[in-house]
């Protein structure tokens, strides 16, 4: 985001007005953390990897749980329904290395991240 500077000088006992934009200092990406650290870093935007461990759908969200399954996640990426149109193949990332990227929120004592777009969303290629 730009800020304004607004400056007022007197010249002569006539006002001037003078305004000049300053850049914002570049963002640094964000931390990347494994999902058994998300607690830590709640109300932080990072990028979350790990083992999706189960994926959970109804008809109002899908959750890709972490580490381990329902209840006994460490993590959970969460995408509502209004959204799931977005992320069609969600059920593949079961047993698959992701990474998440947003801002990680509490929801019933556990770290989790809403994702919204598809770019906050990426499987890891491990190759060996």
């Amino acid at each position: 985001m730009k800020q304004l500077l607004t400056l007022l000088v007197c010249v002569g006992g006539l006002m001037v007005l003078s305004s000049t934009s300053a850049q914002e200092a570049p963002k640094s990406p964000p931390r990347t953390i494994a999902a058994a650290q998300a607690e830590d870093y709640i109300g932080s935007t990072c990028v979350v990897t790990g083992k999706v461990a189960e994926v959970y759908a109804n008809d109002k969200l899908v959750r890709l749980n972490f580490d381990k399954g329902f209840p006994k996640q460490s993590f959970t990426a969460v995408v509502f329904a209004a959204k799931t149109n977005l992320f069609p193949d969600l059920k593949k990332m079961e047993g698959k290395e992701v990474a998440v990227t947003g801002k990680i929120t509490e929801y019933r004592e556990k770290p989790q991240i809403v994702l919204t777009s598809t770019n906050q969303l990426q499987m890891i290629d491990r190759k060996e």
